[in-house]
């Protein structure tokens, strides 16, 4: 599983957006550290908002751990974490649970549905990239980085994993197809008919508002129209015939050519009708060999 990572030896694991805390304390249990153990790992906990970082140091401390001294704090820009210049400051494991549009959580928090625009998941899609990317980056050779949201929305999840996979020129995209890729997907355990495989194929959408002046034109009063009419966009070019401004090309799913070498479907999906649950999003990938820049 997942965990292994981080009881082969004291591994040293970061949390790039470590507020509130959940995977954060269910990390620090598993590095131990306390009476008796001997994975003794160590966790930096970053978050970019410092308000956000000093609840985290609170509710760490409330949870009565008695590891908790294994534990930094640092106060980043996720996509802008200082890369170490030394090769054992590198990191075994990194927790990459990103700045999401949330619309897994529906069941629990209504408002999001009502609030929901399609341009929230495409405009966070950039950022969500660059902190993957960077996670990489910061990863040892042989780590992982566990990449995932609570939305369910294919440009925040397979087309994040998608641009991170085709950035760093992974083996099977590049014409290597006999050699290991510098990174890969790693398949999660599935437990029985728990969870679904991702998806190598989607849609992009966004609100028009064109229609909105058209009906003000025909002296239309409708409040529902006011956000505008839902349009799938085809590819990133359909977007330089609307006003709406371009979208980075990443959005799409990769091209047929190179969509079978990146192995999609080793992503996992939870819906929320399948378990009673909310949504969520998880992709776990690994580091096989040095990488560049990723630029």
């Amino acid at each position: 599983s997942a965990g292994n990572w981080l009881l082969r030896r004291k591994p040293r694991v970061l949390d790039m957006c470590a507020s509130p805390g959940s995977k954060l304390l269910q990390t620090l249990e598993i590095i131990g550290g306390g009476s008796g153990s001997s994975a003794a790992g160590r966790i930096i906990a970053n978050d970019v908002n410092p308000s956000r970082l000093q609840t985290l140091k609170e509710a760490v401390q409330r949870s009565g751990m008695d590891n908790t001294d294994r534990v930094r704090y640092t106060n980043f820009d996720a996509s802008q974490f200082p890369v170490p210049t030394k090769t054992e400051k590198f990191f075994d494991a990194i927790i990459c649970d990103v700045p999401c549009s949330g619309d897994g959580t529906i069941r629990k928090d209504s408002s999001i549905l009502s609030n929901w625009k399609p341009d929230i998941a495409n405009d966070l899609h950039s950022l969500q990239v660059r902190i993957l990317v960077r996670a990489i980056q910061l990863l040892r050779v042989g780590g992982v980085v566990s990449y995932s949201t609570c939305s369910l929305n294919p440009v925040e999840d397979e087309a994040v994993v998608a641009a991170a996979l085709t950035r760093f020129c992974s083996a099977g995209q590049d014409g290597c197809k006999d050699e290991r890729p510098a990174i890969e997907l790693v398949s999660l355990p599935r437990m029985g008919d728990f969870g679904r495989p991702g998806v190598s194929s989607w849609k992009v959408a966004e609100f028009s508002t064109d229609s909105i002046a058209a009906k003000d034109d025909d002296d239309h009063d409708d409040d529902d129209d006011d956000a505008g009419s839902l349009r799938w966009l085809e590819s990133d070019a359909s977007t330089q015939h609307c006003k709406q401004r371009a979208h980075p090309s990443t959005l799409w799913p990769p091209s047929s050519k190179c969509v079978d070498g990146l192995h999609l479907d080793r992503c996992f999906r939870l819906w929320p009708q399948d378990h009673d649950s909310g949504g969520f999003f998880v992709a776990l990938i690994r580091k096989n060999r040095g990488v560049d820049d990723g630029g």
